[in-house]
């Protein structure tokens, strides 16, 4: 063993010295290089993450199950799951984030022992959230799915919300991981990882519904489980290892105060601006459901969760930058240089303009009616889903431009730890929506209300989140951040 030691140690320094460029390319580099090298592998992915969203829909509409749903029906039973599945999974996306910013400060200070304990106590966390959240939900599932109006609920339908849950406890520490690694810069290495994730999820559905022909939309959950227990395994294998300048530990998972309060103070406002964000999306679901479900023979709930993953080819894209950026905002905070943060900012906000602008023109103009007319089947009720699809998409496209400008916004201020700023505007863009539906439906509109009122939420956010903007920039300008200050020289990185 002992005649080991000394290849292992290379091995480790070597890894040690390539985190340690990164983490210079993020501090000293070039700034729009270091956002590309972090986000466009992970925005890549992120679009063919959206696409194979789209091709689960799709599969779910070829599942005819013994209860006689029709593919469009599953299609809709899977969109309203998917907001309840995005209310809960927001506990872990905001226990990773704020545990991000935290650990982000530390690596960019180069004090990696509290890094290291940071990260521990963030995985203690999730894991005693997720398990909890498992306990107490599994019992209720058949409840929750009937306050939600699944349009469908049968045991197959709670069977596949009860394995939702499951995979949301792989899915916490899996974020984790991706945060962690996402913080050293190994952008390529997620991608990679995603990538692989994602090819098991589509090889299983492909062999489930086309070869197999199940009957029933558990095997499409089956499939991701198994592509998120192959990453919590690779994942736990690098969190765990020795040549991980961020290595998870036993001995630092114990908890401890300080940790875990400043990373429940950050992780609750992100927490609670997903959480609201999703139980306003099922909010939304369930008045359209019962404003418009028997004039669309029980369509548009499943008309208005495609017509948001439309959007999300493009949003899910942009909102991928707002994460890296948040990620070099904090280092360069820890670093204590103010001005790189701004720079970075602007930066962002033009990357992710084009991108906007481009994938707007590109879904909303040129190729609506061939990725629509894919629910077309030849059979009335693929017919109808795809018309009001594209009707809704007229107005739900106005997200593309807007969650673009606020992307780039709550990039920054999670950055700067400004999580309560987040959860306002995600408290808005709830709020507006859903009054906005209600005058809507109040005043005699038909089922295009549904996206009328996207357009007006998404208009009216675009101009809060303008004017947040201005505040933030006003006040660090004046007062500064925890003892620095903006420079009048700005560098050319």
């Amino acid at each position: 063993v002992t005649f080991e030691e000394p290849k292992d140690e290379a091995k480790i320094k070597r890894a040690l010295i390539k985190e340690e460029h990164k983490r210079h390319q993020i501090l000293h580099g070039n700034i729009t290089q270091a956002i590309i090298i972090i986000c466009f592998p992970l925005a890549v992915y992120a679009l063919f993450n959206s696409f194979y969203g789209l091709l689960d829909s799709i599969m779910a509409a070829s599942i005819k199950n013994a209860a006689a749903a029709s593919g469009a029906i599953n299609i809709s039973n899977i969109m309203v799951i998917s907001q309840i599945k995005s209310m809960i999974s927001a506990f872990g996306a905001g226990i990773a984030g704020g545990g991000a910013v935290l650990v982000s400060r530390y690596y960019g200070a180069a004090n990696l022992p509290e890094a290291k304990k940071t990260a521990s106590n963030m995985i203690l966390v999730s894991l005693i959230t997720s398990l909890l959240i498992l306990i107490l939900l599994v019992p209720l599932a058949s409840i929750i799915l009937k306050i939600a109006q699944v349009p469908q609920i049968t045991d197959s339908v709670i069977l596949y919300f009860r394995l939702i849950l499951v995979e949301l406890i792989f899915v916490s520490i899996n974020n984790i991981f991706i945060g962690l690694e996402k913080i050293k810069g190994n952008s390529k290495k997620i991608f990679i990882l995603n990538i692989a994730v994602l090819i098991i999820k589509l090889v299983l559905n492909l062999i489930f519904v086309y070869a197999i022909r199940v009957d029933s939309i558990i095997y499409l959950e089956i499939a991701t489980i198994t592509g998120q227990a192959f990453l919590l395994v690779y994942g736990c294998v690098v969190m765990l290892s020795k040549k991980n300048i961020l290595q998870i530990t036993i001995k630092n998972m114990q908890p401890q105060k300080k940790y875990i309060i400043p990373i429940l103070r950050l992780s609750i406002p992100i927490f609670l601006g997903k959480f609201v964000m999703s139980l306003g999306k099922t909010t939304v679901n369930a008045l359209c459901g019962s404003y418009y479900s028997e004039a669309t023979n029980g369509l548009i709930v499943g008309a208005l969760g495609v017509s948001n993953n439309l959007s999300g080819l493009v949003t899910n894209t942009t909102n991928v930058f707002e994460e890296g950026e948040s990620t070099i905002v904090s280092q360069n905070i820890g670093n204590k240089n103010l001005d790189r943060t701004i720079r970075t900012f602007i930066r962002t906000l033009i990357i992710v303009a084009i991108i906007s602008l481009i994938g707007y023109i590109s879904v909303r103009f040129i190729f609506l009616d061939q990725l629509t007319s894919l629910f077309s089947i030849g059979k009335n009720d693929s017919n109808m889903m795809s018309t009001y699809i594209k009707e809704i998409f007229v107005f739900d496209s106005l997200s593309i431009p807007s969650l673009g400008l606020t992307s780039a916004l709550l990039g920054l201020l999670y950055g700067y730890g400004k999580t309560f700023l987040s959860s306002i505007l995600n408290f808005s863009r709830v709020g507006i929506r859903i009054i906005s539906l209600i005058v809507c439906h109040s005043i005699g509109l038909n089922y295009k209300a549904a996206g009328i009122s996207m357009g007006i939420s998404n208009i009216l956010i675009s101009i809060m989140a303008l004017g947040f903007l201005i505040y933030f920039l006003v006040n660090l300008k004046k007062n500064g951040y925890n003892g620095l200050r903006l420079t009048k020289k700005q560098g050319e990185n």
